[in-house]
């Protein structure tokens, strides 16, 4: 499964709007993370997007100094839905999980600087064989019937 950021509100200085990733991701400013967003108010290593036991999507905060929030309230770590707000640093992102039918839409390239300068480089993860027998209906589906 693949899952969704889209940017809500209005930041100075972003280029992109948009992430897509696959669990496990960390997200932060430094250049090594799997999301990264450079923006001041991220800690390096701010939060991390996982999968729990059930197949939730769980999202933990690292000792972030900003904090980690869903829907308004400040978490340490709490299992995801779709639609749900999370917050990091001044940065409010909707989450969205798309199925492997789904294609996601292409992340905004990195943007053009420096050529002396060192920018982060953008991995492709490999994705895991699919499995022999179908999977289960998303945890998160039977919640909305």
């Amino acid at each position: 499964m693949h899952f969704q950021l889209t940017l809500q509100n209005q930041v100075d200085g972003l280029t992109c709007r948009v992430w897509n990733f696959t669990v496990p991701a960390v997200v932060g400013r430094e250049p090594g993370v799997d999301i990264c967003i450079e923006h001041d108010s991220i800690s390096r290593k701010h939060c991390q997007f996982s999968q729990n036991f059930e197949g939730a999507l769980v999202i933990k905060d690292l000792q972030s100094m900003n904090g980690t929030y869903v829907n308004d309230s400040r978490i340490q770590q709490k299992a995801l839905t779709p639609g749900e707000t999370i917050q990091i640093g001044a940065l409010r992102l909707e989450i969205a999980f798309l199925s492997d039918d789904e294609k996601p839409t292409p992340t905004a390239s990195m943007p053009k600087g420096n050529v002396y300068a060192t920018q982060p480089m953008q991995t492709i993860r490999s994705t895991a064989p699919a499995p022999s027998q179908p999977i289960a209906e998303p945890w998160w589906r039977r919640w909305f019937r």
